[in-house]
């Protein structure tokens, strides 16, 4: 049986904001720059209204995990036109990073290579058609991340980068 991914739309006369709960990773960067509009005791927690077009866009495209996103309306596609042109996957670096792992944390691991956040996702894939590894850490551990994203074992490090 196929579960129905559930998705949420708010808008306003230049754009709509799709959320996609099941994909959040509740790293409240939503909440921390739009606080207006992202609140989790309302109902609904999504007040679009309360910011103008390009501060939402901007939150948005700072989502780690794509829980959130973006369609315009009309004046305003060319910001979005920008974004698309960066397609391509650009290493991060030439070697993995070794980090800590936390038992029962999610994590969104950078596919693209443009975050500013190696090896986590900070959004800069937004209209790329890339999309993070969002993965659970099942136990307390390190582990060697891949940081030239050719790896087969995304998000680990599989040694493509030394062939």
């Amino acid at each position: 049986m196929d579960k129905k991914e559930t998705i949420k739309e708010y808008s306003t006369d230049s754009i709509t904001v799709v959320w996609k709960p099941g994909v959040c990773i509740h790293a409240g960067i939503c909440v921390k720059k739009l606080p207006k509009v992202y609140d989790p005791k309302a109902k609904p927690w999504i007040s679009v209204q309360n910011a103008k077009t390009e501060e939402l866009m901007d939150q948005i495209d700072a989502c780690p995990s794509g829980a959130l996103s973006y369609k315009l309306k009309n004046e305003i596609e060319f910001k979005n036109q920008k974004i698309i042109k960066m397609e391509e996957k650009k290493s991060a670096g030439d070697s993995p990073v070794i980090v800590s792992l936390e038992s029962g944390k999610q994590k969104a691991w950078c596919a693209c290579g443009h975050s500013s956040n190696q090896p986590w996702c900070d959004g800069s894939h937004k209209g790329t058609g890339i999309t993070p590894v969002i993965f659970k850490v099942e136990e307390d551990k390190k582990a060697a991340m891949c940081m030239c994203k050719k790896t087969g074992n995304a998000p680990h490090c599989d040694g493509s980068h030394a062939k």
